[in-house]
């Protein structure tokens, strides 16, 4: 994918990759007409970001000295390699992608960041989109540590990574994977001993397809939210996790309701965006510890499904925002029964 087809954006990972309850500004990638990538700083600066030709950067986060940009580019051999840039305001620097390359096609990189520093990164890889196996490799803070594979590649695709740190100290992660019939999600976890278990579903099997996980930590656990095919259309669904386990998932979401996204959110609440077919539009729903929804806001708006919008709580409601397009909507809280 070519940064001149990159026009999207990315107000927040498919994971919030902090500590449960942290509410982080964190930089934004904004729409580009042609080649190129521009970053938003929490400041309100706007920089260009030194991306090769025919490169792609879909990620963004904040680092306790700066910023951290992560993407693909073609290297030397035409294969797709993991593009990491870092900085600190307008001045960037390329770091090395893991070494251990098993394959030709790296896609997918997700930086996993704890209280503003770089600790992992965890990516795919295969021959072709049809054969990635999931990655990780440790940053040590002068370089990456072996390549571990978390899971092996399956009988078709595995997609959409997402991870979040929990508040024991290990790492959570999850994305979808197909089974033979259809997508599931499924998760592993990295112990303090840098062990990963082996991956496995986070719900029962079943032969509708589950896409799209997004991930947040929480006291004691943490929460997963992902889009469920009904038979009919999608639905978000969210399920917890507790001591080593998995709720049944329940819906968090209307029919019609796609793209979730954990975003940063008061401390001891959980907010979460997704895109409503009916009306067209964006949701925030809050919720608790256990994944009840407490109260949800929504605005009705065309603007498309890849421009997320930006949240602040206001006096009179939450206010949604999106980068590069001028003006606002705010939506009142509605309490759920």
């Amino acid at each position: 994918m070519s940064t001149a087809r990159f026009a999207l954006v990315v107000s927040a990972l498919l994971s919030l990759v902090g500590r449960a309850g942290a509410e982080v500004s964190r930089p934004l990638l904004l729409p580009v007409e042609e080649g190129g990538a521009r970053l938003q700083l929490a400041t309100g600066e706007r920089i260009a970001l030194p991306v090769p030709p025919g490169s792609a950067i879909d990620t963004a986060l904040p680092l306790e000295t700066g910023w951290l940009a992560a993407g693909i580019r073609p290297d030397a051999e035409g294969r797709s390699e993991i593009l990491l840039l870092t900085g600190d305001g307008a001045v960037a620097t390329e770091l090395p992608p893991p070494g251990g390359r098993t394959a030709p096609m790296r896609q997918q990189p997700l930086p996993l960041v704890d209280d503003g520093r770089l600790t992992g990164l965890l990516w795919l890889e295969g021959n072709d989109r049809r054969t990635f196996g999931v990655r990780f490799a440790e940053w040590t803070g002068a370089g990456w540590s072996a390549p571990q594979a978390v899971a092996a590649p399956g009988p078709g695709s595995q997609l959409a990574l997402t991870a979040t740190r929990l508040t024991d100290g290990g790492w959570l992660a999850a994305w979808s994977a197909f089974d033979g019939t259809d997508d599931e999600i499924v998760w592993s976890r990295r112990a303090k001993d840098g062990t990963w278990s082996p991956a496995r579903r986070a719900a029962g099997g079943n032969e509708v397809p589950d896409i799209t996980p997004t991930l947040t930590a929480t006291r004691g656990g943490a929460l997963l939210a992902w889009s469920r095919f009904d038979g009919a259309e999608y639905r978000v669904v969210v399920s917890r996790f507790r001591n080593g386990a998995w709720s049944r998932p329940e819906s968090a979401g209307g029919p019609g309701t796609l793209y979730p996204t954990f975003e940063p959110a008061p401390r001891g609440k959980a907010w979460l965006l997704y895109r409503t077919a009916e009306p067209r539009g964006w949701a925030l729903a809050e919720l608790d510890a256990n994944g009840r929804t407490l109260r949800q806001a929504a605005v009705p708006t065309e603007t498309p499904a890849a421009e997320r919008p930006t949240l602040r709580a206001g006096t009179t409601g939450l206010r949604f925002t999106w980068p590069g397009r001028t003006g606002e909507r705010t939506a009142r809280w509605e309490k759920q029964p």
